[in-house]
């Protein structure tokens, strides 16, 4: 068994050594192979690249002046209605319903047909008895109670 582990271990470890290899970017170049290396980009002068700064700006507000004579300061300008950082589209919320919500009735039963006498029905017989009829005395109170207070809430859940 020990020699059968050992055996295994120096030729999984051979297979490894095999694979590894060292990439240098002048390798490729030596055999004529086309390569994704490139080199990095030459500086002008001094061996130094100049500093970019992109800014958005809203209005009439001002571009920023460069801080130093080789600092590039780009400047977008944008309606102040653009000031804020999520979309006036995005801005209200709209109802989102999950199918299992909105189906809620069809799921579980209620009076106006359904799933008949099962879990969430107000009936006297079945697996549910009086869990639909506390489920149908919440709704209409949130039902009423959106009414009175003007709002579209969700019934609490």
């Amino acid at each position: 068994m020990r020699a059968t582990l050992s055996l295994l271990l120096l030729l999984t470890a051979g297979a490894a050594l095999a694979q590894t290899t060292v990439i240098t970017p002048e390798a490729p170049a030596a055999t004529g192979a086309p390569t994704m290396l490139k080199p990095a980009p030459q500086n002008a002068g001094d061996g130094t690249t100049p500093r970019q700064r992109l800014v958005t700006v809203f209005g009439t507000e001002e571009c920023p002046k460069p801080s130093s004579p080789d600092e590039i300061v780009v400047c977008a300008r944008l309606p102040d209605s653009e000031a804020y950082r999520i979309p006036e589209r995005l801005r209200t919320a709209d109802k989102r319903v999950s199918p299992f919500q909105a189906n809620r009735n069809l799921l579980l039963g209620d009076a106006s047909g359904g799933a008949g006498g099962s879990i969430g029905s107000c009936s006297v017989n079945g697996p549910g008895g009086m869990v639909g009829c506390d489920r149908k005395m919440i709704d209409a109170w949130a039902h009423d109670r959106a009414n009175r207070m003007g709002t579209d809430e969700a019934t609490p859940r």
